[in-house]
């Protein structure tokens, strides 16, 4: 299900409860590896059980899922400020995030604002930003304003370029 952030109010909240899931599954993880001596048992669990919990929803998920979907709910997180100041004619953001279909976000007023967000280990990795960045000429050729915002270790919170008439955008988190 979509997520609605209509101001930038709303988004501390939701950063909240990315970070107490985070330390709900850090709990679990002491408390496993303090009863689970056989190290591929402990690999196990990690991959197979629920015991790690959606950054946004309160249900659990196992830990390889959380992680996967924690850093780029952050990077989309972060980057609403960004849009919320760049973008008041927006009306406010549409998140799809996880399985949902569409960019990752976009304007409530429609074409005003589409983006795609995702962490890497570096931008480049598997061809992701360019990837990305295709989506958007493809997809959202009627949107005003177009971009990519991805966090990397290395990269600083600015505006890194354009490509193809997308603002790219590095996220510190």
């Amino acid at each position: 299900m979509p997520i609605i952030v209509k101001t930038t109010a709303e988004i501390n909240p939701l950063l909240e409860r990315v970070r107490t899931a985070a330390t709900r599954t850090a709990q679990a993880l002491a408390r496993l590896m303090a009863e689970e001596p056989d190290g591929l048992q402990v690999l196990r669990r990690l991959k197979f059980t629920e015991m790690a919990w959606h950054p946004i929803d309160d249900r659990p998920l196992n830990l390889v899922e959380q992680i996967n979907e924690t850093w780029p709910y952050l990077v989309t997180l972060k980057a609403l400020p960004i849009l919320f100041e760049r973008h008041p004619e927006a009306g406010g953001f549409r998140l799809n995030l996880g399985t949902e279909g569409g960019t990752d976000i976009e304007s409530l007023s429609p074409n005003v604002v589409a983006a795609e967000t995702f962490a890497a280990v570096h931008p480049s990795n598997n061809g992701k930003l360019m990837k990305e960045v295709w989506k958007l000429v493809r997809e959202c050729p009627e949107a005003q304003a177009r971009y990519v915002f991805f966090s990397a270790p290395g990269f600083q919170h600015k505006r890194q370029k354009s490509i193809e008439g997308i603002e790219v955008w590095s996220i510190d988190i």
